[in-house]
């Protein structure tokens, strides 16, 4: 499967391996939501850490699954929303490490978690305005300023793990994809180790507290996306 999970004590991991760019078409987004959900119920599960093979954490959406059938993107677009959505409702912490590129829906992963570890080549970016798809800044707001949003979502531009790192939004920077992958598990230990009840507290008051329904904010953007003139 290109998306693996398995478990480890009270760690539970998740790595997506969609060779050459790690595109998830939505068969996989609703994949992924589907092995967020159960780890999410699994009262022996404390902690997710979600990583990726190859040169980069995730391309985004499978652009080569709609291409040619516009009729898929409704579906594309709902299995995206309930992946992301998994992510962030989900239960415990949810870690990724990310190495080398997220790129338009392939960061609504490490928006939606609780922490993000990044490579210092990794970059994040949602170039949708190039592609009538304007997505991304619900999300986006949980780890920049406003007018930093703004400027990724109209220029297109991404932004570097260095620079996003002096904003606060990732948790630690790292040299190679194994000390990357390293910290993330060390980090996991420490949270695997608490009690898993406060642990769920936790999270839902810090879900509660949150300046914006991310979710519904998701929703918005992707209906604008799809109602956009295609002229």
């Amino acid at each position: 499967m290109p998306i693996h999970h398995t478990k480890e004590g009270r760690i539970a991991k998740i790595n997506i391996d969609c060779p050459p760019v790690n595109a998830i078409d939505s068969t996989q987004w609703l994949n992924l939501c589907n092995i967020i959900n159960d780890f999410s119920e699994d009262k022996s599960v404390n902690v997710i850490v979600i990583t990726a093979s190859g040169k980069g954490f995730c391309g985004g959406a499978d652009k080569a699954e709609t291409r040619d059938s516009i009729e898929l993107v409704p579906t594309l677009m709902d299995h995206l929303w309930k992946a992301a959505r998994s992510i962030h409702m989900c239960n415990i912490p949810v870690i990724t490490a990310c190495h080398g590129y997220a790129l338009g829906a392939g960061v609504f992963i490490p928006a939606s978690g609780d922490f993000i570890l990044a490579s210092k080549d990794a970059y994040f970016g949602f170039p949708g305005i190039n592609f009538r798809v304007i997505v991304g800044a619900a999300h986006m707001t949980r780890l920049f300023p406003l007018n930093v949003v703004r400027q990724m979502i109209l220029t297109g531009e991404p932004i570097s793990a260095e620079e996003a790192n002096k904003y606060g939004a990732i948790t630690s920077l790292h040299n190679s994809i194994q000390e990357l992958h390293e910290a993330a598990f060390i980090l996991a230990e420490t949270i695997a180790g608490k009690e898993r009840h406060s642990l769920v507290l936790a999270k839902k008051s810090l879900n509660a507290i949150e300046p914006i329904n991310i979710e519904a904010g998701f929703k918005v953007e992707q209906q604008i996306s799809m109602n956009i003139d295609t002229d």
